[in-house]
């Protein structure tokens, strides 16, 4: 019972892979993340199907460290690795710098599997205790994969901790609503991917059938649920690509008087521009829209928005989309909220809602009341 009922998992695994790449791969169009997961789904995939084929063949009993299950785990969590990085710097994963990301699992993988044709003695380990009694060479091959994994397990936990604060901050500066990027969403699905690794430790130090049922359908609901998020992460749209470097650029900033008269004037046009043709209505304005009409740089740009006008790029914008909602609430009050939202150039009505109430202090239905 317990063996059709993994096959089956297994199967689901297979099937929800294959769905996953194609969907995130139609819906990629320029976003190299989505891109990056697609293919990776697609991995998977190959490998799901590698063993479940495999245990077609061999006996249900089920060794620890497995070393099918150690190259796998190591594959998936250095893919893993590879989506958060180009989430948090888009273009910064060229080819050659993926291949010497990866090229770990394979020179781990490859070593494994040399020492294995060469003749050289190979155990089967049922429990942990069988480990230290019988180690060697070839365990030590499994325990560098696992050394391995672990490492690409920790990379991205540590990358979203450290970066995501700065590369929001950036995205505040350049783009209208950095919340629809939902960076927040990446340090929550870290602790999705911690339930997803110790799972997968589960799985790779039983001999239990019955965990691996467990460990399987509890890692399709964990995959269901972060697949459902990357899809629907928002593409971020950046002038600058980090293909060159890993550092968000940041210009030296130029304060003399000369540019504070300037930056008085820029402000003064910046103010005008906005009452008189609205660009805040756009849900996609961007800090680089302003260059289009004022030639000046984007760090003096965010200069004005930060020293001048004390805010950021997304406040200011925020600023005008909110007073534009109140003039809607008051003239339209049969008007829904979700209407008002849109019309006001907020891409969500969660977004429009917390923006109005930093601004009001008071809920959008509050206000009209």
């Amino acid at each position: 019972m317990l063996d059709k009922i993994q096959f089956l998992l297994s199967l689901q695994i297979l099937g929800f892979c294959i769905f996953g790449g194609f969907t995130l791969l139609l819906r990629a169009r320029d976003n190299r993340a989505k891109r990056i997961l697609g293919w990776s789904m697609f991995l998977w995939a190959f490998l799901a199907a590698v063993r479940i084929s495999v245990n077609l063949y061999v006996d249900n009993a089920k060794e620890v460290f497995d070393p099918d299950i150690l190259f796998s785990g190591c594959l998936v969590s250095a893919s893993l690795a590879c989506y958060v990085i180009e989430v948090l710097r888009p273009g910064y994963l060229t080819l050659r710098r993926i291949l010497y990301f990866i090229s770990p699992v394979f020179t781990g993988g490859l070593a494994f599997f040399i020492y294995r044709l060469s003749g050289s003695e190979i155990h089967v380990y049922y429990t942990l205790e069988d480990v230290f009694i019988h180690f060697n060479i070839d365990m030590v091959l499994r325990i560098l994969l696992l050394l391995f994994t672990l490492f690409y397990m920790a990379l991205p936990i540590y990358l979203v901790l450290k970066y995501s604060k700065g590369f929001t901050k950036y995205l505040s500066e350049n783009v209208a609503d950095p919340e629809e990027y939902d960076l927040n969403w990446l340090k929550k699905i870290m602790f999705i991917l911690v339930i997803l690794y110790v799972f997968y430790l589960i799985l790779l130090l039983t001999d239990r059938p019955v965990l691996y049922v467990i460990d399987k359908a509890v890692l399709l609901i964990v995959w269901y649920y972060f697949f459902y998020k990357a899809l629907f992460l928002k593409v971020i749209h950046l002038d600058h690509s980090f293909e060159k470097g890993w550092d968000i650029p940041y210009d030296e900033e130029e304060d003399d008087d000369q540019h504070s008269i300037l930056n008085k004037r820029y402000v003064e046009e910046v103010n005008i521009w906005f009452e008189k043709e609205k660009p805040y209505l756009r849900e996609d304005l961007r800090l680089t829209d302003l260059q289009r009409v004022f030639p000046i740089s984007r760090s003096y740009l965010s200069q004005l928005f930060n020293k001048e006008l004390g805010c950021s790029f997304s406040d200011y914008v925020n600023r005008f989309r909110v007073e534009e909602s109140k003039r809607l609430l008051e003239a339209e009050p049969m008007t829904s909220i979700q209407e008002i939202a849109e019309r006001s150039g907020f891409h969500s009505i969660s977004t429009f809602r917390r923006a109005f109430v930093k601004s009001t202090g008071v809920m959008p239905s509050e206000y009209r009341k």
